[in-house]
């Protein structure tokens, strides 16, 4: 997904108040309005309808990037389903269902639905989203990616398991076939690789080896 329309992570007030009680939609925005172009054109959406008494959420990827000038890596955050908006309608103390307030406001086309009416979202799945982000289940951060255990080191080991069989792509052994014994704190793979009939320990850097058999059985040693 692109950086268009991405803004630094302090996005005030896109969690909804009241989830339970009320009857919640999706408001599509004009294509001028789309949450993927530039000028906080979103939050200018999501502001006019939270001044208007309307209780909307705006679920929000998280992602790590990288400032040229400040040599440092930042986390910024773009809307997870461009285009949307999460509403609860009609707003509190109007019994009567009407979109025209709704629609009155810049950039906003009406409600999803069908030649049936606005398509109704069950209040479990407005929870189960809201839920998912608070677990930071979108983010791609590097904190999020932690707590999840998709670190790096965690990546290796479950590639290069011990008794996993590898094909060397790289080196002086480049097409030998290898085993692997071990990953050492260094995240290099220490493999057998057979020569001349004799299994020889060898470290390899990760980039020099491709998982030919996973799950394969570790060859015993001449």
């Amino acid at each position: 997904m692109g950086n268009e329309g991405s803004m630094k992570i302090q996005v005030p007030g896109c969690m909804a108040l009241t989830v339970p009680e009320r009857r919640w939609f999706v408001v599509r925005l004009r294509s001028a309005y789309n949450l993927s172009t530039k000028g906080g054109l979103t939050d200018q959406v999501f502001e006019e309808m939270h001044a208007a008494g309307y209780d909307v959420y705006l679920p929000r990827r998280r992602y790590d990037r990288h400032n040229r000038r400040l040599r440092v890596m930042a986390e910024w955050s773009e809307p997870l389903m461009p285009g949307y908006l999460f509403i609860a309608h009609p707003r509190a103390g109007r019994p009567v269902d009407d979109w025209s307030e709704v629609k009155a406001i810049d950039g906003v086309l009406g409600p999803l639905g069908s030649i049936h009416g606005p398509l109704q979202i069950p209040v479990p799945v407005i929870e189960r989203i809201m839920q998912a982000e608070f677990a930071s289940a979108y983010d791609e951060t590097s904190a999020a990616k932690s707590v999840r255990g998709e670190t790096a080191r965690r990546k290796l080991e479950e590639r290069f398991k011990a008794g996993a069989t590898v094909q060397v792509k790289d080196g002086p052994f480049a097409s030998f076939m290898a085993t692997v014994e071990s990953l050492s704190q260094q995240d290099r793979v220490k493999a057998l690789v057979d020569i001349f009939g004799r299994l020889v320990p060898v470290d390899f850097e990760p980039r020099q080896l491709e998982e030919v058999n996973p799950t394969g059985s570790r060859p015993k040693a001449a």
